[in-house]
């Protein structure tokens, strides 16, 4: 590199100034024309037309090559060349004079020699060059100095020489400068063009850098399948328009919901279920209006943040999306239909926080799901109200599982037709430290919503589990079981984990009948059905619960692996107030009979409703007509004494000469 430099260097220079030697030449042959030969001219001429042309061609080529992108080099040989016939020429300038005309023959010395000089200056940067020009110039001039015969012009040839190596000498030097002085220009370059490529290098790392972040930043706060913000996103927009929030330019939330999207998910898979957030989150989008923002903070939640929107806007924008989200979507080739709960906030007057905002917001809409769905509730005071209620209702809820406050009760179940207690309901109650004792329907609905039931369940049978191993040791009626209720559903496991395993674990399975409802198996109904089926092997009955309430459908009798059904209470309370209540639990319990099931009956008050359950083949009853649900000490003294009586019983009926002695009722109320 530093060798293509130092000769680009010296052509720049050397080239140019060879063309100069013609024109030299034919001025001299003009001034000096009456003190030379003609012939020695034109012979002069004719050495410097050869040396022009010959530099010609050097410079061509040497052009031409760089033109190329080559680095010179291979028109070396033919500069060097050149270079020779001008130092030549220069020399054989000594021979045009007439050798007798010393005055003349020193002035033409000096002509050539003097071109030394300047060949040195000119060919700093090559030595090969400068020797190339020197040694041609001087050995033909000291030639035709001692072809004089004059002893002072041989002098002179032969001081030339000297000065040819002294000057040779003092170019070797001042090449070594030049060709130092290249390479750290080089160097300097290669230095320059490194920096620029690594500048480059980070401008461009930088820039991915960058774009790496952007989109990090916008995965970090954008929902992968809707495109709309995400939880976190959704937040910081909230955030960021409630600092600009006042009482004349408030901020509008609303919390989003969809009805029923649990069902629409399984009846349509993931795929199909995605399809449908999509479509929804797309509606939402156009729904709302410039400057507003939505964002999607859960499976099938959604929020809408409304800037400078007052409580009349706010609503007005909420029945806009209620009417847009309730049109039927079109997923996996099907019409599905659509609608949303809303609840409204509306900051600061609600809130004056982000979180704060979204949890008016958030128990507006529950307030909106627990009156039927596809509504929209503001956040107003009674709102406030019953979400003050909740969160004490659940810290005192926490608080009496952590205090051991939540005990297993026992309500027994009785055959009508002898009074014998065949079996009893595990069921969970509240022993307040005031002394009232609180049923599971008044709190479980806190349970589910704070998500406890399925601690709470662990916990009852906890406590239960020994007291069932100690009656089962001391002796139970033969067929005798404990009822245990579960609902999937309502808790943080899934029928696929197995939930019955855990709940029956370390008690004798043919003790247990587990009562299932409807509700809890219908978004997993292949799963439950196996997990039932695996219990009904080891011995465990299964018994479908709240049979009758609301919609009830009959396909489940021959799905599921059942071995009882039970009527709920609802249907016993009108048994005997109107003949078609009457029919239709006589058409249960006709059916249930004929397909080889057990029938039972849950709340059983009055003995009118067990005289007409027993006329239509029920006999298995529950309620206060028998007794309420107990203690565990209070339950065993209960069964205690009805084994007693039982026994007892028995012993009149052996003694009696006939066998037609029933009491009834068998218990009264407790």
């Amino acid at each position: 590199r530093v060798s293509e430099a130092s000769l680009a260097q010296a052509t720049k220079l050397l080239l140019p100034s060879n063309l100069a030697v013609l024109p030299v030449f034919l001025m001299m042959s003009v001034t000096l024309r009456d003190q030379l030969s003609e012939r020695h001219l034109a012979f002069w001429c004719l050495i410097g037309l050869a040396t022009e042309l010959l530099s010609l061609a050097a410079m061509w080529r040497y052009r031409r090559e760089r033109a190329r992108g080559g680095t010179g080099l291979r028109s070396l040989g033919l500069i060097r060349a050149s270079t020779v016939a001008v130092g030549a020429a220069w020399g054989s300038s000594l021979l045009v004079p007439n050798p007798k005309n010393t005055t003349l023959m020193l002035l033409f010395a000096v002509f050539a020699y003097g071109a030394s000089a300047f060949a040195m200056l000119l060919t700093t940067s090559r030595t090969d060059l400068y020797v190339a020009f020197e040694v041609p110039l001087f050995i033909t001039g000291a030639l035709a100095l001692a072809l004089t015969r004059d002893s002072r012009l041989f002098s002179v040839g032969l001081l030339a020489l000297g000065y040819l190596l002294f000057a040779t000498s003092i170019h070797r030097i001042a090449n070594r400068g030049a060709l130092e002085a290249i390479e750290m220009q080089w160097r300097t370059e290669q230095l320059m063009t490194t920096l620029a490529d690594e500048h480059q290098l980070l401008l461009s790392a930088n820039n991915a850098f960058a774009d790496v972040n952007a989109r990090l930043a916008h995965q970090a706060t954008r929902d992968p399948l809707t495109g709309l913000f995400n939880r976190r996103g959704a937040i910081d927009a909230l955030d960021r328009a409630l600092l600009d929030a006042s009482e004349t330019s408030p901020v509008g939330l609303l919390y989003l919901d969809l009805d029923r999207f649990k069902h629409i998910n399984d009846s349509l898979g993931h795929r199909g279920g995605d399809q449908f957030i999509a479509v929804i989150a797309d509606r939402l989008a156009r729904s709302i209006d410039p400057g507003a923002t939505a964002g999607r903070i859960g499976g099938d939640e959604f929020i809408a943040v409304l800037p400078n929107s007052d409580l009349a806007s706010s609503m007005a924008i909420a029945s806009r999306i209620t009417s847009v989200l309730g049109q039927p979507i079109h997923a996996e080739g099907r019409e599905v239909p659509s609608s949303v709960s809303i609840g409204v906030a509306v900051g600061p007057q609600h809130g004056a926080g982000a979180s704060e905002l979204l949890r008016h917001a958030n128990a507006a809409l529950h307030r909106a799901k627990g009156s039927g769905r596809n509504r929209i509730e503001v956040f107003d005071g009674s709102v406030r109200t019953e979400l003050n209620n909740r969160v004490d209702n659940e810290h005192a809820l926490r608080r009496a599982l952590n205090d051991g406050d939540i005990v297993p009760f026992f309500q027994p179940e009785v055959d009508a037709t002898t009074g014998q207690v065949v079996g009893a309901e595990l069921l969970a109650r509240w022993l307040r430290r005031d002394g009232v004792v609180v049923a599971a329907a008044d709190f479980l609905q806190v349970a589910a919503q704070a998500g406890l039931l399925e601690r709470m369940t662990d916990h009852v049978m906890q406590q239960a589990r020994p007291f069932i191993r100690r009656l089962s040791t001391l002796g139970l009626p033969d067929g005798f079981r404990f009822r245990v209720n579960l609902a999937p559903r309502a808790t943080e496991r899934s029928w696929r984990e197995s939930p019955l395993d855990i709940l029956i674990a370390g008690i004798e399975p043919s003790l247990l009948t587990v009562d299932v409802t409807e509700s809890a198996m219908i978004d997993d109904l292949s799963s439950a059905a196996a997990n039932l089926a695996s219990l009904r092997v080891r011995g465990v009955r299964v018994c479908l619960d709240d049979f009758a309430r609301g919609v009830s459908s009959l396909s489940l009798l021959r799905l599921l692996p059942i071995d009882e059904v039970r009527i709920d209470r609802t249907s016993i309370d009108t048994i005997t107030a109107h003949p078609h209540d009457r029919a239709i639990v006589r058409s249960i319990i006709s059916l249930v009979r004929e397909i080889g099931l057990t029938p039972t009956a849950d709340g059983v008050e009055t003995g009118a409703q067990a005289d007409v359950l027993i006329a239509l083949g029920c006999i298995r009853h529950q309620g206060h007509l028998y007794s309420r649900a107990l203690p565990a000490e209070e339950f065993e003294n209960f069964l205690n004494a009805s084994m007693a009586e039982r026994m007892s019983q028995a012993n009149v009926l052996a003694d009696s000469p006939t066998d037609d002695h029933r009491l009834w009722p068998p218990y009264g109320v407790q």
